[in-house]
């Protein structure tokens, strides 16, 4: 279904903005907290649009246990160490480890799922993924590498295995909770009322965490509650609406409509969108592996759609 597979692009779309918008929210709220008020503020939202909508049926709760486990796996744990990865390395770095989350996804549809990809399917999958890494590894010039005053974008903060670990840990989390989703759209459950379901179990979790282990620990840089502005508070409302009311749902109804596989694919081109941005925000042009990069993400995308 070509609007399903499209569907991908669109989050992955989503997801660039809210990635660039993320890393100066972070420093100011500290990951944890900046987590958990961000994905409070979608569940509520999404809460609202399903109660008025009168979209919650059966059918969502004859799979609600193993959707709130989609949503512990996903949202709690994978976007937490997802936003924690952007922290420590970047949105451009941790993009293209997260972008593993597509062939993981491939390999757990085809285990438990029984999903199969024809040869040119695959193939069209491995030169997305082989642009959006060669995109990123070969994204900055030489001189760009160098340069010890890197745009903050291109700093560490921390070890960089921890950073690293972070973001695979996002992408499995990921992986394994849009495969957890898959059962219930297949019955016919509304993919907004299943993406609900799941951000509110994340945000549950998330404030369960919060306010037991976290809520006392002030991390370094960021600042306490009342010292945060009204374009904080709006900025983490954008990023809620943008990146999990409208991504996540259409990454969920994607998934439901079409191979998970290939909507987590198409959904992991989020590296190359951010490459444009990161020209106008540092000055660098990017390299001519960039291009390259580029094109095959393009080839490998249309291969899928038109196929």
């Amino acid at each position: 279904m070509l609007f399903a597979e499209l569907a991908g692009l669109g989050a992955a779309l989503c997801w660039t903005i809210s990635s660039l918008m993320a890393p100066r929210l972070i420093q100011r709220f500290g990951t944890m907290r900046f987590n958990t008020v961000r994905i409070s503020i979608a569940s509520s939202i999404l809460l609202l649009i399903c109660f008025i909508g009168q979209r919650f049926s059966a059918l969502l709760w004859q799979h609600a246990e193993v959707v709130m486990l989609s949503g512990v796996l996903g949202i709690f744990l994978g976007d937490t160490m997802l936003f924690s990865a952007v922290h420590r390395l970047g949105p451009r770095r941790t993009g293209v480890i997260f972008a593993t989350n597509a062939p993981m996804s491939i390999l757990l549809s085809w285990l438990f799922l029984d999903e199969y990809l024809s040869f040119s399917q695959l193939l069209a999958c491995g030169l997305v993924l082989t642009g959006v890494i060669i995109a990123i590894l070969f994204g900055k010039r030489a001189v760009f590498k160098e340069d010890k005053n890197n745009h903050a974008w291109e700093q560490t903060k921390g070890k960089l295995s921890v950073g690293i670990l972070m973001a695979l840990g996002g992408a499995l989390g990921q992986a394994s909770g849009a495969l957890l989703s898959k059962p219930a759209l297949l019955d016919g459950a509304d993919p907004i009322a299943v993406s609900a379901l799941r951000v509110c179990t994340g945000a549950i979790a998330l404030i369960l965490a919060y306010g037991l282990f976290y809520r006392h620990k002030q991390p370094i840089g960021a600042l306490p509650f009342w010292k945060l502005n009204y374009s904080d508070f709006l900025g983490v409302i954008a990023m809620a609406i943008i990146g999990m009311v409208i991504g996540m749902s259409l990454l969920v109804w994607g998934i439901g409509n079409a191979n998970v596989g290939i909507v987590t694919t198409l959904s992991a081109v989020v590296p190359v969108l951010i490459l444009p941005a990161l020209w106008i925000t540092t000055g660098q042009r990017p390299a001519i592996g960039a291009w390259l990069g580029a094109i095959l993400v393009v080839v490998g995308a249309s291969l899928i759609i038109l196929h």
